[in-house]
């Protein structure tokens, strides 16, 4: 067995894989993981997540295949979901008061009226080229986190397919053989050193968002980081933390959004148009803890 702990993208990671002939894997991940926390965060200014971010519309930019690869995912969910999960909220996220990276506890940020639009912003073209068509800008969040776990993942299980976990704080990805069978806890919304549920699974992917953690107060307004990607608005609902367990960690991380957003019967229809195999967990500001589940069987225990 070989392990990699490693902070960085504001995230502890943790990977646990069998094993592997491939000695360098652990630089690899390392560097990926860095090159991703410096060129894809919003809140570095001369990054390449930003470049594209300053095209005007009309403009063409170049990008690297994997930041293209990403954006492009994100964009199809954006498409899936009718604008409900948006990876191009940067600006809203800002006037509600997350300007800067966590923790902080207030912001100064004097917020406006911003006119959420619904357009695409981006065109994707061949060669890793996008073409600015609006000018809303990027945020990919907690999406380019569980993109890259799955990816890294993916990759892992090519080169130690006996068994391995990739964690990203929470986010998840996990495979094995069949001899190796992970236990995993999901921590309280608002205690993370308490368990309110658990899980053992073979091969899957899980997600949780959770809407206290990175929450604040601006202007007297209690504010977090889920909005609704169709308004720009943060999110209110009787829902503290969604868990959402599939087999892709992309999918589950825009269904965790999603189900603060839609009732049961809608995420319902959501899982089966995907034909997403899908248990989730719901924890309520009642103490209400439940689970829905949907689509095909799941390895889960």
């Amino acid at each position: 067995m070989d392990t990699l702990s490693l902070n960085t993208m504001n995230t502890n990671f943790y990977i646990e894989i069998a094993g592997t002939q491939k000695m360098d894997w652990k630089d690899k991940v390392v560097k990926w993981l860095q090159y991703v926390a410096r060129e894809w965060s919003r809140f570095e200014p001369n990054n390449e997540l930003n470049q594209i971010n300053q095209l005007k519309v009309g403009e063409i930019g170049r990008i690297s295949p994997a930041l293209y690869d990403c954006l492009k995912a994100a964009d199809n969910y954006y498409t899936l979901t009718n604008n409900i999960f948006s990876p191009y909220l940067k600006l809203h996220l800002e006037q509600h008061g997350y300007d800067r990276s966590f923790p902080f506890q207030e912001s100064k940020y004097k917020p406006i009226q911003i006119e959420k639009k619904t357009n695409k912003p981006f065109l994707f073209l061949d060669h890793n080229e996008v073409l600015k068509t609006d000018n809303q800008l990027i945020d990919l969040g907690g999406f380019a986190k569980g993109y890259v776990v799955e990816k890294i993942a993916d990759w892992l299980r090519q080169v130690s397919p006996e068994f391995g976990i990739v964690d990203g704080g929470g986010d998840m990805k996990m495979w094995s053989s069949g001899k190796k069978t992970w236990t995993i806890g999901i921590a309280h919304p608002s205690h993370i050193h308490e368990e309110i549920s658990s899980i053992r699974i073979q091969n899957g992917a899980i997600a949780t968002s959770n809407r206290i953690f990175r929450s604040w107060k601006q202007q007297g307004k209690e504010k977090h980081h889920l909005l609704d990607g169709r308004t720009g608005e943060v999110i209110i609902s009787p829902i503290l933390q969604t868990t959402i367990i599939t087999n892709s960690l992309c999918q589950a991380e825009v269904a965790t959004k999603l189900a603060f957003l839609l009732n049961e019967q809608e995420l319902q229809v959501w899982f089966d148009k995907l034909q997403m195999p899908c248990a989730c967990l719901i924890a309520k500001d009642d103490g209400s803890i439940y689970w829905l589940k949907g689509g095909e069987k799941l390895d889960v225990i």
